[in-house]
């Protein structure tokens, strides 16, 4: 599954608009309020569509009342907002390698989320639920949300480390909590102690176990090995050096990328067995990820995109960011969406001082806003100072008071003010 184009209407803080996807990495940046998240919801909505077409529901999203475009209007003199209907989304796409149109909408506040004009999509889903024995690949869809991992799933807030997975496994496990922003931790921890439950019976790790825990190790700096404790009841990253941290005390920005990168995994081996040790490699479908750059130090930043492309070379990315430094690896300005204007022709040897001012419409990004302002009342100090030079003596008073009153939020920069006023004393006199 790839998601060509997407076209909102009435959607969040979208009247009518469409975007066109590049097939494999897709960074939306854009300032705050200017619908990053709202643009991911709503391919969460269409991407969503897919699952309709399994018996299973492992999860499901359909459009909200809440995702309706607010209109400010006036109804006997009374302020009030409105909502906009019908709210569509449609999309176009390759699925089981077919291109597929495919919409949802919602007609009213208590309508229901419809998907008659799904329905080649969900004929595609019902065609692989009547042939899950069989050796074909499943496309792998999710979505992880700001609060992805201080957050679980309603369905997975019991200790599943503690039961038994409820029902016999299946193929559409790997479709569990996809589209819920919240990564289901406990239900990821539980999937390892299963895992090497299993591994120690039969005397060596499944297929399964060992490329999520490969996945893992190749995309978080040092690793080295990472297993499931019995007696803390969670995991444990290896590093270079012999060190041993636990899931709870590594920072949260190696937290955040081991939570992510082991769930698209086990999500990829869950979902395609068959495909053994080629199954991150050759698993196809759409991730989504609301800032991919979270709790991440710059270092950090600047390869995390190139970490996912290596190890799920298959997968869309569709990710949001603040960080210039993600902008900068990307390989082509076709990856870049902006939300804010228009995207360069080339992101080649783009300085992050050019990505700043240029992209992200930050003025004077080499230095501070405080050293710019103070720079400007430097400027404007010195101008009315020879002003006041010349002025006639009954509006010198004048002149001085704004110069004073000019210095007066830098009371914690005395030298600030001191080289200002020595100044003055020169050409006054004073």
């Amino acid at each position: 599954m790839k998601i060509n184009t997407l076209a909102v209407q009435n959607f969040r803080c979208y009247h009518e608009k469409s975007f066109r996807f590049h097939p494999s990495v897709n960074l939306i940046v854009g300032q705050n309020a200017t619908g990053k998240t709202a643009l991911l919801d709503a391919v969460s909505v269409a991407i969503a569509s897919w699952l309709l077409g399994f018996k299973k529901k492992n999860d499901k999203k359909g459009i909200e009342l809440s995702d309706a475009t607010l209109s400010f209007v006036e109804k006997e003199g009374e302020p009030q907002f409105a909502e906009s209907w019908p709210v569509i989304v449609t999309a176009t796409g390759v699925v089981e390698n077919e291109n597929v149109t495919w919409e949802r909408s919602k007609a009213s506040q208590g309508g229901n989320t419809r998907y008659g004009n799904a329905s080649e999509l969900i004929a595609l889903a019902k065609r692989c639920d009547a042939d899950l024995t069989a050796d074909i690949s499943l496309p792998l869809i999710s979505y992880y949300g700001t609060m992805r991992l201080w957050q679980d799933p309603k369905a997975s807030r019991t200790n599943p480390v503690q039961t038994r997975s409820a029902g016999k496994p299946s193929r559409l496990d790997g479709y569990k909590h996809c589209v819920d922003p919240r990564i289901g931790l406990k239900e990821l921890v539980a999937w390892f102690a299963r895992q090497e439950w299993q591994a120690y019976q039969a005397g060596k790790d499944s297929t399964m176990l060992t490329v999520v825990r490969q996945a893992v190790v190749s995309c978080i700096e040092n690793a080295v090995h990472l297993r499931y404790d019995p007696k803390r009841e969670e995991l444990i990253l290896t590093l270079k050096g012999g060190e041993s941290l636990p899931f709870s005390l590594l920072s949260d920005g190696q937290r955040c990328v081991l939570a992510l990168i082991a769930d698209i995994a086990q999500k990829a081996a869950l979902l395609n067995p068959h495909l053994g040790e080629d199954v991150l490699v050759k698993t196809q479908g759409v991730v989504l990820i609301d800032e991919l750059d979270l709790h991440l130090h710059p270092k950090w930043q600047r390869h995390v995109i190139e970490d996912l492309r290596t190890t799920f070379p298959s997968i869309q990315f569709i990710c949001t960011s603040h960080s210039p430094f993600l902008i900068q690896s990307l390989r082509s300005s076709e990856e870049l969406i902006m939300l804010d204007g228009l995207a360069p022709a080339q992101l080649a040897n783009k300085t992050l001082e050019d990505i700043a001012a240029g992209i992200m419409s930050v003025n004077t990004p080499q230095v501070s806003n405080r050293y710019a302002e103070m720079k400007g009342v430097a400027t404007e100090y010195l101008k009315t100072l020879n002003e006041a030079n010349t002025a006639p003596v009954e509006k010198l008073q004048q002149y001085k008071d704004r110069l004073a009153d000019s210095l007066a939020p830098y009371a914690d920069n005395p030298a600030f003010q001191a080289f200002l006023e020595m100044q003055r004393a020169a050409k006054l006199g004073e």
